[in-house]
């Protein structure tokens, strides 16, 4: 599992390298806007994981 995300994300940097040519502002810039989404991903992944495990408590209750 590690080594598929260390090789993940050297593509990504391989990638937005190839994009940018060598502009560095404009490499950390494309970084920068992938991190960004990255975390919102993962912070909506986290709320909405969480919303649907209380609705799942919720209806185990109302069950038994």
């Amino acid at each position: 599992m590690p080594i598929i995300f260390i090789a993940v994300i050297l593509v990504i940097v391989g990638i937005d390298l190839l994009i940018t040519w060598n502009d560095f502002n404009g490499f950390f810039k494309l970084l920068g806007i992938e991190l960004l989404v990255a975390v919102v991903v993962w912070i909506l992944k986290l709320v909405f994981n969480k919303s649907r495990s209380s609705d799942e408590n919720d209806n185990s209750i109302s069950e038994v």
